[in-house]
C-alpha cells in the first residue's frame, strides 16, 4: 500500500527571464527570490526556461490571503478589482509579466 501523506512542495513554471520573473514576484508579493526561485512560507516557486503557458484563467498560480481586509490591502497595493458573488470566495486576479495568471482569494465573510 503506498503512503499517502503528499504534501505540495513546489510549482515549477516556464518563464521567458526566470530571474527576472522570481524577483517580480519576491518584490511584488514580499517573499525571498533566490536566483531563479522564490520562496515564503510553506511556499516554493521554481521557473525555468520556457515559453509561458498563458492559460489565465483556468490555470493560475493561487494564493490564500486569511481575511476580506488582507484581500482589500492587496487589492489597492495591485490596482485591482475584488471580484465575489459567484461562489464562496472573494478574489483579485492578475497577469505576472509573462502573462501567468495569478489570483489571490480568501472567503468571501472572512
Amino acid at each position: 500500500m503506498l503512503d499517502a501523506s503528499l504534501a505540495l512542495d513546489h510549482v515549477q513554471i516556464p518563464a521567458r527571464d526566470p530571474e527576472g520573473l522570481a524577483r517580480w514576484y519576491a518584490q511584488t508579493f514580499a517573499l525571498r527570490a533566490q536566483g531563479n526561485r522564490v520562496c515564503g512560507p510553506g511556499l516554493l516557486l521554481v521557473f525555468q526556461v520556457g515559453e509561458p503557458v498563458k492559460r489565465a484563467p483556468e490555470l493560475h498560480v493561487g494564493f490564500h490571503v486569511p481575511t476580506m481586509a488582507a484581500l482589500t490591502g492587496w487589492a489597492d497595493k495591485l490596482g485591482a478589482k475584488i471580484i465575489s458573488g459567484k461562489t464562496e470566495f472573494a478574489s483579485v486576479s492578475m497577469l505576472d509579466p509573462e502573462g501567468n495568471g495569478v489570483e489571490l482569494y480568501c472567503l468571501a465573510n472572512a
